[in-house]
């Protein structure tokens, strides 16, 4: 395993790669002769970011449960010099271990044909150089991100993921939706950002003078001692108010970024950005992030059992909270988002209940059916030049290998076997349901995750027959359909195969060394066999609904006087949540905002002018006693030596005699 040990210390090389196509194209690209060639130059490099990352991957699941850090101190404070008695340093480093190796996968895999499909898709777009250079930034920042070895870098790379989203999600900023759009995710996540700032704190407050941590917080937060994990020894058993809150401000943090409830309202918005920007932040990478933060925080650190439940609370209600305002939705990308939140639901749903890698599986196939499902969407966008689902139909004709790959990805996001969904969606239902009888509070989450089951085949595949089934467009003014160019169909295709095969990858042996825990054969006992059922059954069911109100180019109108009206109208206005943001925004903000700028203008400004004038008028005053006039200064002496007279001769006795009582 020497050849891996060296290729590990060389991890860096897979966030530097991208770092390179971000310098060439963002600071040459206007001047190449033709704007694709910067795209080419990110395509090749962001392969050779999949490669190593491979390779990495490769590595580390012949090398069980092997952890490799290569940092590097930029500062290091002695205790007398830091608040710390034990010293603090600030590190800087690579750490290769299962999670990590898994997540390079991901991530640069879905980017590289991101980038590849992009070739196509972006064509015709002004602002190539740029695009190209902020995609290469972002995969330099969740690269990064995943080989962090310590929270405080992990931290900086976050931040450095969220400034990227803002410039992808705003590409068209001369629109004003997409401009807003871009400030509403920034904004957003910058809740939950300041929360996980605070949570790092607290850390700090914990483990920085005393305890077993004490050396974990001295020598920069870092996950392993050497290339010894953690592994959850610092929380372990404790439950302390502050550890509690520590674990909700990271559950926080999360849910910004992964947009769980209440912080989710900014994805749907989201899709304003480009589609391959969507497949690649929103399925992949940036949502992930907030998961994968879980998970680390979760195998490193620990949670404490009030923390596990409420992310379990978190994690089970969004699941059915975003699919069911899914399942009225006409625009093909937002239905995919919303599809998007709810499976990242189901994934803080599995860390919660103690079952990290659980939901690390899940991130790893939703990961390719959502990209999938995604670029399926751009390729039908593209042929159609609309993401209304009510002016589409017919498709399949036209677009065979679009309408093979967005099927694919619908079976796989509904959880039918033998597609990659399926397996990992189980093992979370699973995994949940044996924590239930220990934790009762579980069982309304796990409930909802079932039910969730149900929704998510029913809305994907309402998506699928109105786009491709029936005989032909709604919109006659729509240009003819045509099949996607090779560069776009070419990741379309690739994607579907791994949307089909992914969950497998967990059953080989070698790979299962990166989801230790997850994926494992089941016994298939009665109450395994009882619950794949009834997933199984409550997809099946979904689609089922599906096919009869909108297949064969069948449109289910709901009666203007049925009373599922109101709720419609509600799942449209997504609950009023996004309402109550912008009035709260208004109302409290902008008015707390105001009375700031009046005490600003008027208190403090007002006090500082006012005191600058005083002196001013007083300057002025003395200034005008400097006449030049001789006699006028004689005139000056003589009243002075007059008033120091009476002085002396009147108010000092008469002080004297007051004071004397005489």
């Amino acid at each position: 395993m020497g050849a891996f040990d060296t290729l590990f210390q060389w991890a860096f090389l897979v966030p530097l790669f991208p770092l390179v196509g971000f310098v060439i194209v963002g600071f040459f690209g206007d001047r190449m002769k033709k704007a694709e060639y910067g795209g080419w130059v990110a395509v090749v490099l962001s392969g050779l970011a999949m490669f190593v990352g491979i390779l990495i991957a490769i590595g580390e699941a012949l090398s069980p449960g092997t952890y490799t850090d290569a940092s590097y101190t930029w500062l290091n404070l002695p205790g007398t010099q830091s608040v710390f008695s034990n010293g603090f340093s600030l590190v800087m480093g690579t750490l290769v271990d299962p999670i990590s190796a898994l997540m390079l996968v991901v991530v640069n895999v879905v980017g590289f044909l991101v980038m590849l499909y992009s070739i196509a898709y972006m064509h015709h777009d002004q602002g190539l150089p740029r695009y190209y250079a902020e995609l290469s930034l972002f995969l330099v920042a969740m690269n990064g991100l995943v080989l962090s070895d310590n929270l405080l870098e992990f931290f900086l790379f976050w931040e450095l993921v969220g400034v990227c989203s803002y410039f992808l999600i705003g590409f068209y900023y001369e629109k004003p939706s997409a401009a807003s759009a871009a400030k509403e995710a920034f904004l957003v996540t910058r809740v939950g950002d300041v929360l996980f700032l605070l949570g790092i704190f607290l850390y700090f407050a914990t483990y920085a003078t005393s305890g077993g941590g004490a050396g974990w917080a001295a020598s920069g937060f870092k996950f392993t001692n050497g290339n010894t994990p953690f592994l959850g020894s610092l929380v372990g058993s404790a439950s302390s108010p502050t550890l509690t809150i520590a674990g909700l401000m990271m559950l926080a943090g999360a849910a910004g970024k992964s947009a769980q409830f209440p912080l989710d309202v900014w994805l749907p918005d989201a899709m304003e950005g480009p589609t391959t920007v969507s497949a690649l932040i929103h399925a992949a990478t940036m949502v992930a992030a907030g998961v994968y933060l879980l998970v680390v925080v979760s195998l490193f650190l620990g949670f404490t059992a009030d923390d596990r439940l409420a992310i379990v609370a978190v994690g089970g209600f969004t699941t059915i909270w975003a699919a069911s305002m899914a399942l009225v939705n006409t625009d093909i990308k937002r239905v995919v988002a919303y599809s998007t939140i709810s499976q990242l639901g189901y994934m803080v749903l599995a860390v919660g209940a103690g079952f990290a890698m659980v939901g690390l599986y899940h991130l790893f196939t939703h990961a390719f059916f959502k990209a999938l499902l995604f670029l399926a969407a751009g390729s039908v966008i593209h042929a159609v030049g609309t993401q209304d689902l009510l002016k589409m139909g017919g498709l399949r004709k036209s677009m065979r290998v679009t309408w093979i790959a967005f099927f694919v990805g619908a079976m796989s996001l509904s959880g039918i076997p033998p597609f990659a969904g399926f397996w990992s969606k189980d093992d979370v239902l699973a995994s949940v349901y044996s924590q239930v009888g220990a934790h009762p509070l579980y069982w309304p989450f796990l409930l909802c995750a079932f039910a969730t089951v149900f929704l998510t085949a029913y809305y994907i595949f309402r998506a699928w027959f109105l786009a491709f089934d029936g005989d032909g467009s709604r919109d006659a003014s729509l240009p003819h359909a045509h099949e996607a160019p090779w560069a776009m169909r070419l990741p379309l295709i690739v994607l579907s195969g791994l949307a089909l095969v992914a969950g497998l990858f967990a059953f080989v042996p070698s790979f299962a060394n990166l989801l230790p825990g997850a994926g494992v054969p089941p016994t298939y006992g009665t109450t395994d066999l009882m619950l794949s059922a009834t997933s199984v059954g409550l997809g099946f069911g979904g689609l089922g609904l599906a096919y009869l109100m909108w297949g064969n180019g069948r449109v289910f109108t709901l009666p203007a006087d049925s009373p599922l009206q109101p709720f419609r109208t509600v799942l449209l206005r997504r609950y009023y949540v996004k309402d109550a943001y912008d009035w709260f925004g208004l109302k409290a903000v902008y008015g707390l905002s105001r009375a700031a700028d009046f005490v600003d203008q008027y208190v403090i400004d007002g006090t500082v002018r006012g005191i600058e004038r005083a002196f001013s008028q007083l300057s002025d005053a003395g200034r005008r006693l400097q006449t030049g006039v001789v006699s006028d200064y004689a005139a000056y002496v003589v009243s002075g030596l007059v008033g120091l007279l009476v002085f002396l001769l009147w108010i000092a006795p008469w002080l004297v005699r007051s004071v004397g009582g005489g």
